[in-house]
């Protein structure tokens, strides 16, 4: 199976140039960064995905690798990938918290559900449900520009609780070995 996946925001996502951080968080004098935290679940997954026997195809590789948010389902259609992962993370309040998960189209509600359990389940995240990209902060995400594509924000990162399940490592692995079963499947 060729899969990819998009660990939200970095270089150029919104302007030629800029590194966009996406959610970012101050902890201890040590900013935190949405960017961050998807790469290395990405990474993580993208192991686990190979381990597996697929051919994994990230969007973007690191935080100097451009990846215009336009281009990047075109990015899945160029390498004849037959799904399409997002990987974001939340930021609100301080106070709210959990995992949700955004499709377009029917056809993607089952892969989003399955994601999306995988993840609280796993994470023991607070359920905050499956949901189309009508209900999300903008009226059209354009990384669901795919046929078969799900957008996980997998947690608060201004949360603490949230925050140290999404950066523990052990719980990152855990939770990637669950996606890419239901991935897969």
């Amino acid at each position: 199976m060729n899969i990819c996946l998009d660990p939200g925001h970095g270089m150029s996502n919104a302007r030629r140039g800029v590194y966009d951080t996406g959610a970012a968080v101050q902890v201890d004098g040590v900013e935190i960064t949405e960017a961050e935290i998807v790469m290395k679940w990405a990474n993580v997954l993208r192991g686990i995905l190979q381990g597996m026997g697929h051919k994994v195809i990230r969007t973007r590789v690191d935080e100097r690798d451009p990846a215009p948010v336009g281009a990047r389902a075109g990015i899945a259609k160029e390498y004849g990938c037959e799904v399409f992962i997002a990987l974001h993370c939340n930021c609100a309040n301080g106070k709210a918290k959990g995992t949700e998960t955004f499709y377009r189209g029917e056809q993607n509600k089952s892969l989003a559900q399955a994601c999306n359990d995988a993840v609280v389940k796993t994470l023991d995240m607070q359920n905050r449900g499956v949901k189309t990209e009508h209900e999300s902060q903008h009226t059209r995400l354009a990384v669901l520009n795919f046929p078969r594509a799900v957008l996980i924000e997998l947690g608060f990162i201004d949360h603490a609780g949230d925050r140290a399940k999404l950066m523990d490592e052990t719980l990152m692995h855990l939770a990637c070995e669950a996606l890419a079963d239901v991935i897969t499947s």
